[in-house]
């Protein structure tokens, strides 16, 4: 039984589970600006999910520790329907129309708000419901964790509008709440005058100012790492853009280029002459004692070309191309560049023996076609290639007899060939004969 797999499966769970639950990029294109905010959308809708599963955590605790327990099962049960129907809300927002940014940004401002109120509505609870002294620095911290939640968004905008109205919002809170100097029932004139003559006010006055100035430092602070964090995906969309339009422009001279080279050299795709090359030349690469890894090499070199329908659609332009696209096009450009290698040192075959049947080749053409793929394993297609096409029907000589063939190549090709290749070829000269008739 084989225990490597479900291993393997459980060790990349959570990294899928985060991935597909929490991961903001996942499967977006990020230079799409309504697909990233759905993301983030859907994304921070899940972070609210599980802080609104804490929060009921948290009241049904309560339930059991304060001194009003109607009032603390009130919200405890309150709390799991609200938190549901939040859900249900976002998630209706958030899919009314994935293509739509008015409408995924309306699905943003609601969220925002909404992580802002929960947590501020927490604290409201535990520190004026049983004033319940345990909780209450984590009640608090929970508004600093709410903006955090909302600078996920990394929308520099959305904290701007928003600022005024939150810093309002916990301005109220303490001085309803935190402070509560609502009770007291003073005019301002009266407030004025007790702040100024009792020490006690004028100490929770100065805290109060203090709690508003470290929370617009943290806000500032928020802010700033937002927008760094924006102007640097924006730079990077502009980048993704750029190296898009120069893949499309590589993409269209890479499928323009295959486009000329396959059909000029269409005549060389013939599966039958391609499969008798790939027969000799294996086994003059058995006889020329290579390796079995090099033996198999020749046999995929040799006839690499006729999976030349596999990159077909090179040929054919495409539109609204994705990085998955992308990736694609590369492994199909990466083979088709073998392929035309290959299909060169076909056509390297036939420009040769079709030069030295009409004409005495000159020294630039023979350094020239030396230079064409000179290892030799190139060599042995090439020398079996050779030997193949002259045994073969063409449109300007008759086909060669196995003598006619391996004297011509022996005294008309041997430029072209390796000494000890060419030795070796001869020396089994017959046993290649007798290959071929049975090919």
């Amino acid at each position: 039984m084989d225990l490597k797999k479900p291993k393997n499966k459980l060790k990349g769970f959570g990294k899928r589970v985060f991935s597909k639950f929490f991961g903001f990029e996942t499967g977006i294109d990020v230079t799409n600006d309504v697909a990233v905010l759905y993301r983030r959308n859907v994304v921070i809708k899940n972070i609210v999910f599980i802080s609104n599963i804490l929060y009921s955590l948290v009241f049904f605790i309560l339930g059991f520790s304060v001194a009003n327990p109607t009032t603390d099962w009130l919200f405890a049960v309150a709390s799991l329907p609200i938190t549901y129907s939040v859900g249900k809300l976002q998630n209706r927002l958030i899919n009314l129309d994935k293509n739509d940014l008015t409408k995924q940004q309306i699905a943003m401002y609601v969220s925002s708000f909404w992580i802002f109120i929960s947590a501020v509505l927490v604290y409201v609870r535990i520190y004026a419901v049983g004033r319940n002294e345990l909780f209450e620095t984590a009640a608090y911290v929970l508004i600093y964790y709410s903006l955090v939640q909302i600078s996920l968004y990394q929308d520099k905008r959305l904290l701007a509008n928003s600022f005024v109205s939150l810093l309002g919002f916990v301005t109220l809170i303490h001085i309803a709440v935190t402070y509560d100097f609502f009770h007291m029932e003073l005019t301002w004139q009266e407030f004025s005058y007790q702040l100024l003559n009792d020490p006690s006010m004028s100490r929770q006055f100065g805290a109060l100012i203090l709690r508003t100035v470290i929370f617009s430092l943290f806000y500032l602070v928020n802010y700033i790492i937002v927008s760094i964090g924006q102007t640097i995906q924006e730079e990077r969309k502009k980048e993704l853009t750029k190296r898009r339009q120069v893949q499309d422009d590589f993409t269209h001279i890479v499928k323009n280029f295959f486009n000329i080279v396959f059909q000029s050299v269409s005549s060389l795709l013939d599966e039958t002459h391609a499969y008798r090359v790939s027969r000799v030349s294996v086994k003059l690469a058995d006889y020329y004692n290579l390796d079995k890894e090099a033996i198999e090499r020749i046999e995929n070199y040799s006839l690499l070309h006729l999976e030349f329908d596999e990159i077909k659609d090179l040929m054919i332009e495409s539109e609204n191309q994705t990085e998955q696209s992308y990736d694609v096009l590369r492994t199909k450009t990466e083979l088709g560049a073998r392929i035309a290698k290959r299909i060169q040192l076909a056509k390297k075959t036939i420009d040769i023996i079709r030069t030295h049947h009409e004409d005495m080749p000159s020294e630039s053409f023979i350094n020239e076609m030396r230079k064409i793929q000179p290892d030799i394993e190139s060599q042995i297609i090439l020398i079996s290639d050779f030997y193949v096409t002259l045994r073969s029907v063409s449109s300007y000589y008759r086909p060669y007899n196995h003598q006619t063939a391996m004297q011509f190549i022996l005294k008309e090709l041997s430029p072209y060939i390796d000494g000890n290749l060419k030795d070796t070829f001869y020396k089994y000269n017959e046993e290649l004969n007798q290959l071929y008739q049975n090919l």
